[in-house]
């Protein structure tokens, strides 16, 4: 290879790196160097290709349009040799470098934590970023390799891998059943207040008993939020019903501190995918990565059905004597 293709593969490796690490110190740690080589390194690639490619201020980078057509180029090319040479070397079953998840808060602070935890223990000369997020992903310009979505994918650049569905319940606070007792069918849920998440259709749910049977109900909820933290925590001050993931309430459900109601129905379940960017090579970190998860997802979603119920003492000890009757007479379906 001639001398200035050689460079210029080091220059674009250097770019790469600098977006994967998400600042030019970091980039220059990793990569064993200091930062003003780092920084000479890009000013010389931007100096090359007659452009910026990256906007720096004191606190943030940000790519500009042509920074992130490179840096997608880039991207391909690096991974693409890294991927070969893994696979020259006979490597491919021992992934290294730094991965980049972005998951959904709820689920990633501790359902999904399993899933991190057995990718680090298999393969431990790799690293996890783990980001709480539910904001749209840029895998370029976020220098994040993939996504954990819950919902449909509609984006047509990006690979959706659909990993099973996420079941949603009806949960209430002891202290508000109490005060309505008799919800045996779901046109008794009209009795209750009701929380809502506002990034759905909160003026209706739709339920499904066990037979796949679907029906619609219009509610008027009294407390509507853009984050399910927020409407679990307005659900357990007793403020509504809310029909929530059931992974989201599981300890709440274990200790009593929420109560399922209508056990036989459940809210229509939501796929949950894994997200990724189209490329021609993809790094042995995330494929697998995706082999991991893919394997494991089906085994967390198909837990026992009794895992989210409560114990009858972790129920009654919210309940005073009134409260424990209408229970009984509620939560039979």
């Amino acid at each position: 290879m001639a001398k200035g293709n050689s460079n210029q593969l080091t220059l674009m490796s250097t770019f790469v790196r600098i977006l994967s690490a998400g600042s030019l110190s970091m980039a220059a740690k990793q990569l064993n160097t200091s930062q003003p080589t780092v920084s000479r390194q890009l000013r010389m690639l931007e100096a090359h290709l007659g452009m910026q490619l990256l906007n720096r201020t004191t606190h943030r980078m940000s790519l500009t349009e042509s920074g992130r057509r490179y840096y997608e180029y880039a991207r391909k090319l690096v991974e693409g040799l890294e991927t070969f040479e893994n696979e020259l070397r006979g490597e491919t079953g021992c992934p290294s470098g730094l991965l980049r998840v972005v998951v959904p808060s709820v689920l990633g602070q501790e359902w999904l934590i399993e899933i991190a935890a057995q990718y680090l223990k298999t393969y431990p000369a790799a690293r996890l970023e783990w980001r709480l997020s539910e904001s749209s992903v840029r895998f370029a310009e976020d220098a994040v390799d993939c996504a954990i979505r819950v919902g449909a994918v509609k984006d047509e650049l990006v690979i959706a891998r659909q990993l099973g569905e996420v079941q949603r319940i009806i949960a209430v606070a002891p202290s508000l059943l109490s005060q309505h007792g008799g919800i045996r069918a779901p046109e008794d849920l009209s009795k209750l207040p009701w929380v809502a998440l506002s990034t759905n259709c909160h003026n209706k749910i739709d339920l499904q008993d066990q037979h796949g049977n679907v029906r619609g109900l219009s509610i008027s909820p009294s407390f509507i939020a853009d984050h399910v933290l927020a409407t679990r925590a307005a659900a357990l001050l007793g403020v509504g019903a809310v029909l929530i993931s059931k992974c989201a309430v599981h300890a709440d459900i274990q200790s009593g501190r929420l109560v399922r109601i209508l056990p036989n129905w459940s809210g229509t379940s939501v796929p949950i995918s894994l997200v990724y960017p189209r490329l021609q090579f993809y790094p042995l970190k995330l494929r697998k990565f995706i082999e991991l998860i893919s394997s494991l997802m089906p085994q967390l979603l198909s837990s026992p059905q009794d895992v989210c119920e409560p114990t009858r003492e972790g129920m009654a000890s919210n309940l005073n004597a009134a409260g424990r009757k209408r229970l009984a007479e509620g939560a039979g379906s």
